[in-house]
């Protein structure tokens, strides 16, 4: 009998620990916004970015892998060219 208790207090206790992590009905959990490398294209989570990062014309850019950075780096405007002329 002592067992069954035990076991039914751990059960309502885990099961208490997931509804308190558990998002509110009809509500869902933050996605952390993605970013695009813009030389190779991949959607990337800018605080995970393992190519780091690059400002160029005032605005950061976010990369998947440093040698998608470098290639950045050695010329921004290839993958960023400026906006057209009104």
């Amino acid at each position: 009998m002592t067992r069954r208790l035990v076991l039914r207090a751990l059960a309502v206790s885990v099961a208490a620990g997931w509804l308190l992590e558990a998002p509110a009905a009809g509500q869902q959990q933050a996605q952390p916004e993605k970013v695009k490398d813009v030389v190779c294209g991949m959607q990337i989570d800018p605080a995970k970015a393992k190519g780091g990062k690059s400002e160029y014309k005032g605005k950061t850019y976010y990369f998947c892998s440093e040698d998608c950075k470098k290639k950045f780096d050695k010329e921004p405007a290839k993958y960023v060219p400026d906006p057209p002329k009104k």
